[in-house]
């Protein structure tokens, strides 16, 4: 079993448990994924594994872990610790850089996004690989307020829970069309991944387990085929917003429903330690990933070079950001602050049980 409390702080709820090699995983390869799209983009990549999607189902999976375990308060409190330091960070380096650089207009009160999110944190037209990416961290910010509420609705009306958020995405892209503004992203956000982080509260309740496998393939089917007429039906190209949803949520539900073994990963030791850190640096990867990539394309001077090149400078100066700001998130958990965080050991393989669930603390 790989048990270590790198993922958090004593304090925190979620902290000291056994951990899952494959909830790990599985968040690991979402990070990835978001790197790659982000500097060399694959439509075939977003289509195999629809990343945010996989991201929020796997913080809702483990933010019911820390609910069920530590309270409400706690919880938040705790995620609260992990999710802002790295924003604040990013914060204290980019917004004097926009301001250097001609950010106008600017008004002292656009500060607040960047200390407490709700909306998301604006930003100047030459700061654009700053903010743009920062959208995550305000729907999960709402998603982290609401928790509590939704982990009681879902104790008392599961199946109802579960389909409300997905069902008012489908009216607010087909009947409903409400005006752009901060709310409407806001609402239309929380129905788009909603499905899919309350899905984590069914994986962590057994509720998923329930589930057998052909009536899984059979949801998951509906949702794929549902997804594919909607895209067909886009003949002028607009990029229907409901077709990631719905597909999103179908490769969620597979997601989460799986509890494989991945007993060869106690095994290979180097995979094991990426995993691990990107795991306990997650926010910090997140939130530097998109700004790197824009040095990374600066420094190569735009040339269209062999993709390969592309993301090897783009992915070390990635990790040399995660060096110089990932103590952050040791700050933030209440541990000592380190370039690397420490690697649990490998002891054994861990079944990922209905009720062992495991990993460090979500993003």
């Amino acid at each position: 079993m790989w048990s270590s409390t790198a993922g958090g702080s004593p304090a925190d709820p979620a902290a000291v448990r056994p951990r899952s090699p494959y909830i790990d995983t599985l968040r690991a390869a979402a990070i990835v994924r978001v790197f790659l799209q982000h500097t060399v983009p694959l439509g075939a990549l977003t289509t195999l594994l629809p990343a945010m999607w996989v991201m929020f189902g796997l913080a809702g999976y483990l933010t019911a872990v820390s609910l069920r375990r530590g309270g409400a308060a706690r919880t938040v409190r705790s995620r609260l610790r992990r999710l802002l330091p790295p924003l604040w960070m990013l914060g204290a380096i980019g917004v004097p850089l926009m301001l250097l650089h001609g950010w106008h207009p600017f008004t002292w009160s656009e500060l607040l996004p960047w200390v407490f999110p709700l909306v998301n944190p604006p930003g100047s037209e030459w700061g654009a690989a700053l903010v743009v990416a920062l959208w995550y961290l305000r729907v999960y910010l709402w998603f982290l307020l609401l928790s509590p509420v939704l982990r009681w609705l879902f104790e008392r009306a599961p199946v109802a829970t579960l389909l409300a958020p997905l069902g008012a995405a489908v009216l607010l892209s087909t009947v409903l069309r409400l005006p752009s503004s901060p709310v409407t992203d806001v609402v239309w956000s929380t129905a788009a991944y909603g499905t899919a982080w309350v899905l984590g509260y069914a994986r962590e309740s057994g509720l998923l387990d329930r589930l057998s496998w052909p009536a899984c393939l059979a949801a998951a089917g509906a949702l794929g085929v549902a997804a594919l007429l909607r895209a067909v039906a886009d003949r002028e190209g607009l990029h229907d917003q409901l077709v990631p949803v719905l597909w999103g949520t179908a490769v969620v539900l597979l997601a989460l429903r799986a509890r494989p073994r991945l007993a060869w990963l106690s095994a290979a030791a180097p995979l094991r330690r990426v995993v691990a850190l990107l795991n306990a640096r997650a926010v910090t990867v997140y939130v530097w990933q998109l700004p790197m990539v824009a040095v990374g394309l600066w420094l190569l001077g735009g040339l269209a070079g062999p993709p390969v090149l592309t993301v090897a400078v783009t992915a070390v100066l990635t990790a040399g950001a995660v060096l110089c700001f990932g103590w952050v998130e040791d700050l933030a958990a209440k541990r000592p602050p380190a370039l690397l965080p420490a690697v649990p050991a490998a002891r054994c393989a861990t079944v990922d049980g209905v009720r062992a669930p495991a990993g460090v603390p979500a993003a």
